[in-house]
């Protein structure tokens, strides 16, 4: 948290981080039917919460458009909505596995009926499972969905973290993967561990490269099959503005065989 603050604080834009922290930190502490109240509106809804809004938050990054109720992101409302309708239109799946669970989606599978929900993350606190993604304690085969977002980004051996979602997931099975992409290939240079510099060439701190559409082709280099879904397929026009949607985010839908 530190570091990030002075990053924020060193940063171009170092005012705009303050002063939008500092928003947040306010407006977190109301309760959520407060929160509901003053962004409540017509024109915006989440899909995760079903709060409907006047606006979307949109603090220091324009990635960063939150839902004011349940604090999801763009991506996450892209997510369950990708995940109803075209995962669980046709059945709920039994054991799910949610990496750096965001309380938000965690909330959305809870409330889900029969399904297995377990949860894990290295460092974060209240979850099922405190394991290394590159190391997972599971025995074979026995998830039949997995929802990794934003976290192999963050994973020096990227690959061994791939394999390791592979020999979890059952035959059948859905590995929905997210990350923060760009135009070019992938760019990765272990030799670079300071923060300052991580978050220059990587865009944050604790990134230690930047993916391109290649990924795919690390991802089937780990067993998987691999189908690219961007927004704008899954959600006409009018619905990636009334839930505040990127058309171009891409998930990448990982199936074992």
């Amino acid at each position: 948290m530190l570091t990030r603050a002075r990053l924020a604080l060193r940063s171009p834009d170092g005012a705009r981080r303050a002063a939008d922290y500092a928003l947040a930190v306010v407006l977190f502490r109301l309760s959520p039917d407060t929160r509901r109240a003053i962004f409540a509106g017509d024109d915006h809804e989440c899909s995760l919460c079903g709060a409907r809004l006047s606006r979307f938050l949109q603090l220091h990054r324009p990635c960063f458009r939150w839902c004011p109720v349940c604090r999801s992101l763009q991506r996450h409302r892209f997510s369950w909505l990708l995940l109803q309708r075209q995962l669980f239109s046709t059945r709920l799946p039994g054991d799910v596995l949610h990496f750096a669970p965001e309380e938000s989606l965690a909330n959305a599978f809870r409330r889900l009926p029969h399904i297995r929900y377990a949860t894990t993350d290295l460092y974060a606190p209240g979850v099922t499972l405190r394991a290394d993604i590159v190391r997972l304690p599971h025995r074979d085969a026995v998830f039949d969905l997995i929802y990794c977002s934003h976290v192999l980004e963050h994973i020096p051996d990227d690959r061994a973290a791939m394999r390791e979602l592979r020999r979890v997931l059952r035959v059948g099975g859905i590995a929905v993967i997210l990350t923060p992409l760009w135009t070019r290939p992938t760019f990765e240079d272990p030799g670079v561990t300071d923060p300052f510099e991580r978050e220059r060439l990587f865009g944050q701190h604790d990134h230690v490269r930047w993916y391109g559409l290649d990924i795919v082709e690390r991802l089937s280099g780990a067993g998987f099959s691999v189908c690219t879904v961007r927004a704008g397929d899954i959600a006409n026009a009018a619905e990636i503005e009334r839930y505040g949607l990127d058309a171009g985010e891409i998930a990448f839908l990982c199936s074992a065989h």
